[in-house]
């Protein structure tokens, strides 16, 4: 029974408000064209009801693929002639239904989809019964000619509230082919085109609101699984780690075996104290290096630099329940290569511009698709999977072995 509730999303008040507004002014003022004209029945100009339909569509759906100029013109002139050209074969009442049906497959065919003209196709074969025979004529005025005017009305109206009527069409960027999820893959304008007939679509939707409808939703779903992803599900867990006394020496070692560019400096208790940066290690080592290849000498070599000498002590941290989407700002600076995660002062692990790179991988449709299809290759070392950081890409060192 809840597939017979609302299936539309609950319209803003002022879009309410705006889209009805817009359709009785546009009808109240054709109206008063007709009103105002002398003898305007005799010239064959007046209102039918399927005109108010149209103004449904411009006013309150002018995104609509159905409410596009191209579609309310030529829809509504095909569905006042093909019932003409069916009266001369078939009488009424066995015109009705034929009447309607070719003109929404002619309308179809010219890609002119309009659902008032089937109302008009209608009316054509019901006057016809009455006695009264709308000819060619008809088709210009008044369905031609009323149409021209509430297209114009609704162009001008809706650029009042910034709606782009008619729709437009496909950006630089789209136009070029917008960037899917995928390995190498772009969607051009025909592939969101058919798309659309794929899932019977192509009547409510036009490509560019569909290539934007996905940038959207790619956007919400990268802050929605940033912003529902903690630090501690995705941190890396028990660091290799260095003391404050530690040489020189055995912190670049350290760095050069575990193929990393920053290491946590802590006390004895394992309490955090900083971070050690690689850059500045080896600008420390280079200017040792510097003294010893002196050719004069007065004086013995300066003691070996330890960690406490060269050590970050502003690094803020931050602890296991830290929404992984609070810290992509602070990820995003070149200085900024690692997060310190703490609990209690101790450290716990650390999170890098790496990890947050592994779970938008994780969730990529590539991902999806070879979880699913069972085709993906399989790595011989079971752990190094394709998503994982090449060595010299990581920021941050392993975990401690236990």
């Amino acid at each position: 029974m809840r597939r017979f509730g609302p299936s539309m999303g609950r319209r803003p008040g002022v879009d309410i408000l705006r889209g009805a507004f817009g359709a009785g002014v546009a009808i109240l003022l054709m109206t008063m064209v007709v009103v105002s004209m002398p003898h305007s029945q005799q010239t064959g100009f007046y209102l039918v009801s399927s005109f108010a339909s149209t103004a449904v569509l411009l006013f309150v759906l002018p995104n609509s693929p159905l409410a596009q100029p191209w579609a309310t013109m030529v829809g509504m002139l095909i569905s006042a002639l093909v019932p003409i050209a069916v009266l001369k074969m078939i009488p009424p009442p066995y015109a009705d239904g034929l009447a309607v049906g070719a003109a929404i497959a002619a309308m179809m065919a010219a890609r002119a989809l309009h659902p008032p003209g089937a109302a008009i196709a209608l009316l054509v074969v019901l006057e016809d019964a009455a006695g009264r025979h709308l000819g060619v004529g008809f088709a210009l005025f008044p369905i031609a000619t009323i149409t021209l005017l509430l297209i114009v009305i609704a162009m001008l109206y809706n650029r009042l509230f910034g709606i782009s009527y008619p729709t437009r069409p496909l950006g630089r960027r789209h136009r070029q082919g917008i960037r899917a999820s995928g390995p190498a893959r772009s969607l051009s304008q025909r592939d969101l085109s058919d798309l659309l007939v794929e899932f019977n679509q192509s009547a409510n939707m036009a490509p560019a609101d569909l290539a934007r409808l996905i940038s959207a939703a790619e956007h919400r779903a990268a802050e929605a699984l940033l912003a529902g992803t903690c630090v501690r599900d995705l941190m890396t867990r028990n660091p290799v780690t260095v003391g404050p006394e530690a040489p020189l020496t055995e912190i670049v070692r350290k760095m050069t075996a575990l193929d990393v560019h920053t290491l946590p400096v802590v006390d004895s208790a394992g309490h955090y104290l900083g971070v050690v940066d690689q850059h500045d290690a080896l600008e420390e080592l280079f200017k040792e290096f510097d003294i010893l290849r002196r050719p004069f000498r007065f004086r013995t070599a300066p003691p070996e630099a330890e960690a406490r000498a060269i050590f970050h002590t502003d690094v803020e941290t931050v602890d296991g329940d830290t929404p992984v989407g609070a810290l992509l700002e602070r990820l995003a600076r070149r200085e900024a290569r690692v997060v310190p995660v703490t609990e209690a002062g101790r450290i716990v692990g650390i999170l890098t511009r790496t990890d947050i790179m592994g779970l938008l991988l994780d969730h990529s449709p590539a991902a999806h698709g070879e979880d699913e299809g069972g085709d993906a290759p399989t790595d011989p070392q079971g752990s190094a999977g394709a998503d994982q950081p090449q060595p010299a890409e990581r920021d941050a060192p392993p975990a401690r072995p236990q």
